[in-house]
């Protein structure tokens, strides 16, 4: 049995397959601001550096097409519509994936401590993992917003391992994306990259991290080998 006590999951492609009602969310911010709507893929592309990057990487898909300044000047308008929207339909179509709810209450019982980081707005993480039933489990949701610094940044890190007393030699994450990698390798802690997320499993591959998971079962086989 491995000696990790911590787990930091990610949430968006790691825990959740949340990217319908994102773009549904973003669709009707469009709407709301009297843009046309844009494909799923490009929000799968958008994703991963929080919701303000969300909104500035949507509206510059429109760039050539409209003003840029004033798509620039739709920013905050676009955005505070969002939050409120996909806080309200946060759950419409996202669901858990495959052995999350198994896989979570077995490292519960072990005693394994279990964090989030995410770069989702704190509010609509909480109430996603609330509403999708798995809120207790953990023992912290670090989303955007309880931190001045996001993901990738090392100083989230250095806060959750002062506030919970976490040791890097005992602790992995556990992640979908980029953020995901550059934050477990900034703050010296192992990381598992989950291959079947939002991110294109080759850009992962490329990185030649140390370990890789096709499916979220395997999080808790990591334990026992």
């Amino acid at each position: 049995m491995r000696e990790i006590k911590n787990i930091i999951f990610d949430l968006d492609g790691t825990l959740i397959d949340s990217i319908p009602d994102i773009h549904k969310s973003i669709n009707k911010s469009l709407e709301y601001i009297n843009l046309p709507e844009i494909p799923i893929d490009n929000i799968r592309k958008y994703v991963g550096n929080g919701a303000k990057a969300l909104i500035k990487r949507t509206l510059n898909y429109f760039v050539g097409k409209y003003d840029k300044k004033y798509l620039e000047s739709l920013e905050e308008k676009m955005y505070n519509f969002y939050i409120q929207y996909y806080y309200e339909h946060c759950i419409d179509e996202t669901y858990l994936y495959e052995g999350v709810g198994d896989t979570l209450k077995k490292l519960f019982e072990s005693n394994i401590d279990m964090f989030i980081i995410t770069n989702k707005p704190n509010d609509i993480a909480v109430n996603t993992i609330k509403k999708l039933n798995i809120f207790n489990y953990f023992k912290a949701i670090i989303g955007d917003g309880i931190y001045p610094y996001r993901k990738p940044d090392i100083n989230i890190w250095f806060n959750l391992k002062n506030d919970y007393n976490l040791i890097e030699d005992k602790t992995i994450m556990v992640g979908d994306g980029i953020p995901d990698y550059e934050f477990a390798k900034n703050s010296g802690i192992k990381v598992l990259l989950a291959l079947y997320g939002i991110t294109d499993k080759n850009i992962l591959l490329d990185l030649k991290n140390d370990y890789y998971i096709n499916s979220f079962f395997e999080v808790y086989d990591f334990f026992n080998k």
